[in-house]
């Protein structure tokens, strides 16, 4: 449990309720803002899991982080009346409604909800594809809301502090064009060939005379000696804030279809975000300046192949698009 910003006057507040990784909360942060600014003072407690904590914990409409994984909420999924908490004990602060996208498929979560918060509870199934839209557009309908529209991250001041500090120790001048790439993602089936990676950071360093900067997840740290070859600098280990102000500084990004793309957009960066298996009408990160390109025939015709292969994908038609940028 994470100790957010004081509570507001003992008011109570909406606590919003989403099990999502980085990606999935990007796609939900319209909507959120959204359930934000319908309440009086504008404010909301959250449930989220891992490192989306420390980001969400940043955002000035949220009062209160809560983790999902913490012990309160596994008492969810207790038949409801056996637990004995009452909803002081639960939930460190008054809670007035409950909008949840967590345990949904669980009828006991939501009975238990109703037990122990005053308001109402709104409980939605977790977008996992289900409807023929963007996960943007399916989450600001579930609040009622109907105009699309793409997340928006503002950098604060120790994070552009942090950025110049990078830029000094690098010694990159403060002119330096810089192309980030982020060869990972979620999964291996939607990652791009590394070959291809490698012959566009090397096109960026030779032709555009420009610095590569690999941002690396926890999946790809293993691979850190394999990426050497592209003769640019390595980050595996930055928090998202981190992560973020880089994006935020890139002249152009590079990445498949992950979270820390949708954080380049969030950002506004541009760039090319490569998909595979999975449909850009329903993922493609919506901030920034960012295309996206897309082999429609994807394991159609090479159903064995791990990754994106450049049968489907070409380095001449990354290169093309990021030439255009």
């Amino acid at each position: 449990m994470q100790d957010g910003k004081v509570n507001r006057n003992g008011q109570s507040h909406p606590l919003v309720l989403f099990p999502g990784s980085l990606g999935d909360f990007l796609c939900f942060l319209p909507a959120l803002q959204e359930i934000a600014d319908s309440t009086a003072d504008g404010v909301v407690q959250v449930g989220a899991r891992g490192e989306l904590l420390g980001m969400i914990e940043r955002f000035p409409f949220v009062q209160r982080v809560l983790s999902l994984d913490s012990g309160i909420f596994a008492q969810l999924f207790s038949r409801p009346g056996t637990s004995k908490r009452a909803e002081g004990l639960l939930f460190p602060l008054p809670v007035s409604e409950v909008f949840s996208w967590f345990g949904h498929a669980y009828p006991e979560v939501k009975a238990n909800l109703d037990m122990i918060t005053p308001g109402r509870v709104q409980s939605f199934a977790f977008f996992a594809g289900q409807e023929d839209c963007h996960a943007s557009a399916y989450y600001l309908g579930c609040v009622g809301a109907e105009a699309l529209r793409g997340p928006s991250l503002l950098l604060e001041d120790k994070e552009r502090q942090w950025l110049d500090r990078y830029w000094q120790l690098q010694n990159w001048p403060p002119s330096s064009r810089v192309l980030v790439v982020h060869p990972g993602s979620g999964g291996q089936k939607k990652r791009w060939r590394a070959e291809g990676f490698v012959e566009v950071g090397q096109w960026w360093q030779k032709k555009k005379k420009g610095k590569v900067l690999l941002v690396l997840g926890p999946a790809e740290e293993q691979e850190t000696e394999h990426w050497r070859q592209t003769g640019g600098t390595i980050e595996s280990r930055l928090s998202l804030a981190q992560v973020a102000a880089l994006l935020s500084r890139a002249d152009l990004y590079v990445g498949n279809d992950s979270g820390i793309s949708h954080l380049a957009g969030a950002v506004g960066a541009r760039g090319v975000v490569l998909f595979g298996p999975t449909r850009p009408q329903q993922w493609r990160p919506l901030g920034g300046s960012l295309s996206v390109i897309h082999n429609v025939q994807y394991r159609t015709a090479l159903p064995h192949v791990a990754g994106i292969s450049f049968a489907e994908i070409s380095c001449e038609e990354v290169l093309t698009c990021l030439a255009r940028l």
